[in-house]
């Protein structure tokens, strides 16, 4: 077998995400206005505060965490309401404003609505929703950012609100950096299929920069390598390459020293917390002569960075 065509190599498709995150539901804590026992609306409870028509409120105090260097990507409010009395039809909604100044300025209105007669929960807005304006996460401290609320139903009716809350959602930046891109393999030698494998060590230098705790992992692309060559293909399974990690700096709080074989379902190579860490990563091809024939090989698989 003349194994000078046995030229293997690899392409690494490097995924750069900003991982999206959410505060989860959040209650106020402060308001004014008209609604009648409006803290009431505080917590998802069996309480209820009273709108009847044209009242307004304004809700606050929510209790942010949301990282100074984040991009906000959406807010949602979500109300938990109905109109009263519950037997006789008629027409009621509640309309929503936002302000993250303090009430300076307001965003155009949202509306919850029509009202049944019995409790029912309203998402407004979503994970991509900004209600045409941009956010900063400044206007997001408790007496800054405002919800407001308009009851509109006939004179007489009420409109009951059980739960006014909140959820933001946001992304930090995480920076996945690799080099190379593409490592070559080389050409395979009779001493390679001995040894039975062939070792690339400190192929690729990864670096990581995240303001939170981040995870890396690995997955291919596609079950088997690539391969062209004057033979059938082979169907080189992508666990013939295998992969581990060395902490070069940073912050890293665990790698994988062993060698362990690529697979097409995510595995995690490494953590860490805030800050930059740099990684190095060494490669064995496993080498054989039922899936390593003479010709030319290329498997692709992806870096993912996500902030658990």
């Amino acid at each position: 077998m003349r194994l000078k065509r046995g030229v293997l190599g690899f392409l690494a498709f490097v995924a750069l995400p900003l991982w999206a995150q959410n505060t989860g539901w959040l209650n106020p804590s402060l308001d004014f206005g008209a609604f009648r026992n409006p803290t009431y609306a505080y917590y998802d409870d069996n309480l209820f505060a009273r709108g009847e028509i044209g009242d307004t409120h304004v809700y606050y105090g929510y209790r942010f965490s949301i990282p100074a260097e984040a991009e906000i990507l959406g807010i949602e409010v979500r109300l938990d309401a109905w109109r009263w009395p519950a037997g006789v039809p008629f027409y009621a909604y509640l309309r929503v404003q936002l302000s993250g100044d303090g009430g300076r300025s307001w965003t155009s209105a949202y509306t919850a609505g029509p009202l049944a007669g019995y409790e029912q929960t309203f998402i407004l807005g979503g994970p991509t929703d900004l209600w045409g304006r941009t956010w900063q996460p400044g206007n997001f401290q408790p007496q800054l950012f405002m919800v407001r609320l308009e009851a509109v139903a006939p004179r007489g009716r009420e409109v009951r609100l059980d739960w006014v809350a909140v959820r933001v959602h946001y992304r930090t930046g995480l920076a996945l950096e690799i080099e190379p891109g593409t490592v070559d393999l080389g050409t395979l030698t009779l001493a390679d299929y001995d040894r039975g494998y062939r070792d690339l060590l400190e192929a690729q230098v990864v670096r990581v920069t995240s303001s939170t705790t981040w995870a890396l992992s690995v997955a291919a692309l596609t079950p088997t390598w690539r391969y062209s060559g004057d033979l059938p293909d082979p169907k080189k399974p992508c666990g013939h390459l295998l992969w581990r990690v060395e902490h070069v700096s940073g912050p890293v709080s665990w790698v994988e020293t062993t060698f362990v074989p690529l697979a097409t379902a995510e595995r995690t190579v490494a953590q860490g917390t805030a800050g930059t860490a740099k990684l190095s990563l060494s490669f064995r091809l496993i080498v054989d002569y039922e899936a390593t024939w003479p010709g030319t090989y290329a498997l692709d698989f992806r870096y993912t960075l996500i902030s658990p």
